[in-house]
């Protein structure tokens, strides 16, 4: 009697796990193999939220956004960077370098639908998924190509130069060799470079080379600790005041769904005795 009670309430634990895993077990709308491993296009528990996942691990998602919706913007860091947005007097050219599932992409055409975007990413998939899923309208350059390769042969300037590139392995840091520079050399006057910089893997030696090749940075961390947000440009130095008003302003003529003058407080404008303080946030990698 006791075996068939005990064996009747393993049935029970089993059923259960089963019809969980059943509710939490994603759709997946999209799969393709990738010189990189599977990429994923899944469902999520919340309505109409898709998540980009690599190698079957459905969490956490690389990219994350809401379907039909394309000023989402799912992840830490991503809000973050459009306090670009109030250092850039003109969106006339933009260029990014990596695009997730195009998030930033989909956010910046939103708003700004007459600018020229050029986008520099390794991943044939992803940009086979920004297409397929995000649809821009607007007429967009895609280069399927190696970002560090691709700056250090071009011949164009932009307004904003976004870096969002993804790895997990640091010995890609060598390819930060003279990265900071030729940003510096393809930037137009009043130009900004935005960094989203993966703290763990990114080499103390690359953060120290990026401050000594701009007269200015500022600074945001994520909630999660995981990423810092930065925004490097050159010539006069711009206050949080001064900056605040052009926030306010440009909030108003645009409508933000994530709020610039919201985003700019969560930025620290770093003086020269502070650098160190940032620059011991990454781990010392050879």
């Amino acid at each position: 009697m006791f075996f068939k009670i005990l064996r009747f309430f393993c049935f029970l634990f089993i059923g259960v796990v089963e019809s969980a895993e059943k509710t939490t077990a994603p759709t997946i709308l999209y799969s393709r193999q990738s010189p990189f491993g599977l990429i994923e296009v899944v469902t999520t528990n919340t309505r109409g939220l898709l998540g980009v996942c690599e190698n079957e691990k459905y969490y956490p998602y690389q990219s994350m956004f809401m379907q039909g919706d394309a000023t989402y913007l799912g992840l830490w860091y991503q809000p973050l960077a459009t306090t670009s947005f109030c250092f850039v007097e003109n969106f006339e050219k933009v260029l990014l370098l990596g695009i997730g599932a195009g998030d930033f992409l989909s956010y910046l055409l939103n708003y700004f639908p007459k600018t020229q975007v050029d986008v520099v990413e390794i991943n044939h998939v992803m940009i086979d998924i920004t297409k397929k899923f995000r649809a821009p309208k607007n007429t967009v350059n895609f280069i399927n190509g190696d970002a560090f390769k691709h700056i250090a042969r071009m011949k164009k300037s932009y307004d904003l130069i976004y870096c969002d590139i993804y790895f997990m392995k640091p010995f890609i840091a060598k390819e930060y060799k003279d990265f900071f520079v030729r940003v510096n050399n393809h930037l137009n006057q009043g130009g900004v470079f935005v960094w989203n910089a993966h703290i763990p893997f990114i080499p103390r030696g690359v953060v120290e080379d990026m401050f000594r090749n701009f007269e200015n940075i500022v600074a945001s961390i994520t909630n999660d600790g995981e990423n810092i947000v930065f925004l490097c440009y050159q010539g006069p130095q711009k206050t949080k005041q001064d900056l605040e008003i052009v926030a306010e302003n440009v909030q108003k003529q645009h409508n933000f769904r994530y709020a610039l003058p919201d985003v700019l407080q969560k930025f620290e404008f770093i003086p020269l005795a502070d650098y160190e303080t940032w620059i011991t946030k990454f781990p010392v990698l050879s």
